[in-house]
């Protein structure tokens, strides 16, 4: 059987004191040490949040700012192209007139050229008809 002697009460001191020791030397440094490091991870994990936020923000503004971009391009496209078209349309429209007025030029030379050879034509057309006449009679018209 077990003798219940002095002995027992030096082993549980002994046992209190060797808890109280490892307490005070490895548990209670290493239990600090867990407890700064969940306290380093919890802020770590809230600047990360508040980075995390901070990025879809500014992720969200980069996109407005870029779909704007888009329209005010899309919107100035369209302006030149309008004013393009409308240059187009200006300097067509010079280009008919030009070409309009040289027409009306050529078409007078053409008028013009055209009753010079009738006459030229009659002219000849009379005198032709003279040769031809004597020509046919063998003798001289008078």
């Amino acid at each position: 059987m077990i003798d219940f002697d002095w002995t027992l009460g030096v082993q549980i001191i002994n046992v209190l004191v060797l808890v109280y020791l490892l307490n005070l030397v490895l548990y209670r440094p290493i239990r600090k040490s867990l407890k700064d490091r969940q306290e380093r991870l919890q802020a770590y994990e809230a600047a990360v949040a508040e980075l995390a936020e901070k990025s879809q923000g500014l992720a969200g503004e980069i996109q407005e700012n870029l779909t704007a971009a888009r329209r005010a391009g899309v919107g100035e496209k369209e302006a030149r192209r309008q004013q393009g078209a409308q240059a187009e349309a200006s300097l067509l429209e010079k280009v008919k007139q030009e070409v309009d007025a040289e027409w009306t030029k050529v078409e007078k030379k053409i008028k013009e050229d055209m009753n010079k050879a009738r006459k030229s034509l009659k002219d000849q057309a009379q005198s032709f008809a003279q040769v031809m006449a004597a020509k046919i009679l063998g003798r001289e018209l008078s």
